[in-house]
């Protein structure tokens, strides 16, 4: 698993560390890398950091918001997969009887 540096999100999503720093107090965007990796922030984080940047940016939504959003957008992702999931499953017992 790959895992960034605190620079090397800032330099990719070009933002101003300031506002990642903002992401941290708000618990939206956590170091969340193993002690032994280079990086401090995994993708999962990076994603995070890049759905944050296009909600205030683009839509104005304030911090507390953005928590708000991400939190439920991963929870619509993680349905999203046990839902494939019990398809797959279904799909399986049909083929079997």
């Amino acid at each position: 698993m790959k895992y960034y540096t605190r620079s090397e999100i800032v330099d990719m999503l070009e933002i101003d560390d300031l506002f990642l720093i903002s992401l941290e107090r708000e618990d939206i965007v956590l170091p969340d890398a193993p002690p032994e990796s280079e990086g401090e922030y995994s993708e999962r984080m990076l994603e995070r950091v890049r759905v944050a940047q296009n909600l205030v940016r683009d839509l104005e939504v304030n911090l507390p918001g953005v928590a708000v959003i991400v939190r439920l957008r991963e929870e619509m992702v993680g349905l999203r997969h046990h839902m494939e999931s019990l398809l797959v499953k279904l799909g399986q017992k049909r083929g079997a009887s």
